[in-house]
């Protein structure tokens, strides 16, 4: 491990384990997805960081994991699989969020572009700070309550 004015650079599940339960507040973080890079010999254990970030997290503490899935031929759905697995070892998906990628590295030409990663919004128990983005759209401010208008029709044709 180096060490550099608290900056710490080390194998992440081994420096987890060395740290006490329920320290940080936030991680932020867009981990190695779908060996779409050489890391140089690095291998990713997502089941191992997943449960180290649940160890290090105080209550109400957020993780924000940006993901995205391997494309070749159709999606993976590895971002999908780490959701769930988030959930099986005890984080609540407070939220799903889109980032909008600016660089998208090609046109497809049988499916659309992959424009964007998700972000999943991790928390252990209810997050304890909230801070909404307060950027105006179309559908800000106060809403009239949408009633139910009836009965919805589903007709299926053979």
């Amino acid at each position: 491990m180096t060490e550099i004015e608290g900056l710490h650079s080390a194998d992440c599940v081994k420096f987890m384990a060395s740290m006490p339960d329920e320290c940080i507040d936030l991680v932020v973080t867009s981990p190695p997805y779908d060996n779409l890079r050489n890391y140089r010999g690095y291998s990713f254990e997502f089941e191992r960081i997943a449960e180290g970030l649940f160890k290090v997290l105080k209550e109400g503490g957020v993780v924000v994991w940006v993901v995205g899935d391997k494309i070749n031929g159709g999606k993976s759905l590895t971002s999908f699989r780490q959701g769930l697995y988030f959930q099986e070892i005890g984080f609540n998906m407070h939220d799903v969020m889109i980032y909008q990628k600016k660089n998208t590295p090609f046109m497809r030409s049988n499916a659309y572009t992959n424009a964007y990663e998700f972000m999943f919004i991790l928390s252990k128990g209810k997050p304890k700070t909230f801070n909404p983005l307060k950027e105006k759209t179309v559908r800000n401010g106060f809403e009239m309550v949408v009633f139910n208008k009836g009965a919805v029709l589903c007709l299926l044709l053979y």
